[in-house]
């Protein structure tokens, strides 16, 4: 772009006029910012991009996480499986421990990886806290659905008060998952756990469920630019394994035949398909890695 001065001194040698100096000015800065925003068009981020990682800064620290915590549960593995009080005060002070290095390393720092390892951490340390708190015992009731559904909201009201305090994405599946518990456990409660025999049904149901909040995201965030896509990434990953598994559970096979591989090849076409059409690659990966794990 022609700079203000080389414009001043073509207007002083008579070249120009003022006038059209500025409008050449108002011309260039237009044509400029036009340029500007094809370039941004044409280098845009991948739509599924998932902010895990700053560089080996977060790797070490993420590795450093998992290590304090294993040694945690390794050293305290005899109470923490004991059940009961033991398991409650063990988890809890594990939850505690967590909840205290994410107000470090998310709240301050904003490390993504850290952040996301913290997460899944309190989580299952706050739903093994509701186990441990309501125990048939305790409860004085021999069903263990009542547990679930204590357990289940014990746990959902502690991932909720985590998403409030950090809005860590992944939180979000893990509130999904504390709903799915909680449903499941009054299903079984209130049928008498005649429920279970139906529960491919019961995953199809609860991997929709997890799927269409994972849309919800998707469609307040079409440019996939916010953290609501980081969101529905994650509820994808938790809604395909449980579609796959409704889908292949609900079909008996003796044994590993030539109709089981046929079905699920069927599936995982189906799965792309979906993933075509909604622009999600990370619900076909979801897919295709659990049944590599069956």
């Amino acid at each position: 772009m022609i700079s203000r001065a080389s414009l001043t001194g073509a207007v002083s040698a008579g070249i120009i006029s003022a006038d059209q100096a500025d409008k050449l000015v108002s011309y260039l800065s237009l044509q400029a910012a036009n340029i500007q925003k094809q370039q941004d068009q044409e280098n845009t981020h991948d739509p599924e991009e998932v902010r895990f990682t700053r560089g080996f800064h977060d790797i070490f620290i993420s590795l450093g996480i998992l290590i304090v915590f294993a040694g945690y549960g390794i050293g305290l593995g005899e109470p923490l499986t004991q059940g009961g009080l033991p398991t409650a005060a063990v988890a809890g002070a594990g939850a505690i421990i967590s909840w205290v290095l994410a107000e470090w390393f998310t709240k301050i720092k904003k490390l993504a990886l850290p952040s996301i390892l913290l997460t899944g951490i309190f989580g299952g340390a706050i739903a093994l806290v509701g186990f441990g708190l309501f125990t048939p015992s305790v409860l004085n009731d021999e069903s263990e659905a009542i547990q679930v559904i204590l357990s289940s909201i014990f746990a959902l009201g502690g991932a909720s008060l985590f998403y409030w305090r950090f809005k860590v994405p992944i939180t979000l599946t893990v509130i999904v998952a504390g709903i799915m518990g909680m449903i499941v456990g009054v299903l079984t409660y209130v049928t008498d756990t005649q429920i279970l025999d139906y529960l491919s049904w019961v995953s199809l149901v609860c991997g929709l469920f997890a799927f269409a909040c994972a849309m919800y995201f998707d469609t307040k965030d079409t440019r996939r630019e916010t953290l609501n896509t980081d969101k529905a990434f994650w509820l994808h990953l938790l809604a395909a394994p449980l579609i796959v598994h409704s889908i292949l559970s609900g079909i008996y096979f003796e044994e590993l035949t030539e109709t089981y591989a046929v079905v699920s090849i069927a599936v995982v076409l189906a799965f792309g398909a979906v993933a075509l059409v909604i622009d999600r690659r990370a619900m076909l990966v979801a897919a295709l890695s659990y049944l590599a794990l069956h």
